[in-house]
C-alpha cells in the first residue's frame, strides 16, 4: 500500500526544474557553502590565534566542534589576548548576533524548502508557517556570510 501512494504522487524530478530554478538551487547549494567557508575562516582564525599563544594544538582534534563552541573559544582567547580593550570582543558579540541570525535563515532553508515558486521558493518553518524567500533575500544572506568572514579574520 505504501508503494502504491508513492507511485500516485507527482513528483517533479530536479532535472525538470527551468533554469530559472536551477539558478535557485543552485544558491542554496551556494549557501551552504558559504555557512561552511565560514566555519573553516573561524577554525582558521582560532588557529592562528592559538599558534601565536605557544599553543599548537588543532582544533577539535577529536570531534568537529559546533559553531558555538568556536565562538566561544574565540571569544575567550580574544578576552586574553585583549585585556584592556573590548572593542574586539564587542565585534565578536556583534558577529555572533548575525550568525545566528543567517544560522536560522540556513535552517529554514535546508529544513523547510518546499518548492520553486515564482521569483524564489517557498518553505515552511518549525511552525508549518509557508514563507516565500526569493532569490534576492538567499543572495544578501551569502554576501552576509562572506563579509563576517572578513569580519571574524579582523578581529
Amino acid at each position: 500500500m505504501g508503494l502504491q501512494l508513492v507511485s500516485d504522487m507527482t513528483m517533479k524530478p530536479v532535472s525538470d526544474y527551468a533554469p530559472q530554478d536551477a539558478a535557485l538551487l543552485c544558491a542554496v547549494g551556494r549557501l551552504v557553502c558559504a555557512w561552511t567557508m565560514l566555519e573553516q575562516s573561524l577554525e582558521a582564525k582560532i588557529g592562528l590565534l592559538r599558534e601565536a599563544m605557544g599553543d599548537i594544538r588543532t582544533v577539535g582534534a577529536r570531534t568537529r566542534p559546533s559553531m558555538a563552541k568556536l565562538m566561544t573559544e574565540l571569544r575567550t582567547m580574544v578576552a586574553m589576548r585583549d585585556r584592556r580593550n573590548a572593542s574586539a570582543l564587542t565585534e565578536i558579540s556583534a558577529i555572533e548576533r548575525d550568525m545566528q541570525r543567517i544560522d536560522r535563515f540556513r535552517a529554514l532553508i535546508i529544513n523547510g524548502f518546499q518548492q520553486p515558486a515564482e521569483d524564489g521558493f517557498t518553505c515552511r518553518d518549525g511552525r508549518n508557517t509557508q514563507i516565500h524567500v526569493s532569490l534576492d533575500q538567499l543572495e544578501i544572506e551569502i554576501a552576509s556570510l562572506d563579509q563576517i568572514a572578513q569580519r571574524l579574520l579582523a578581529v
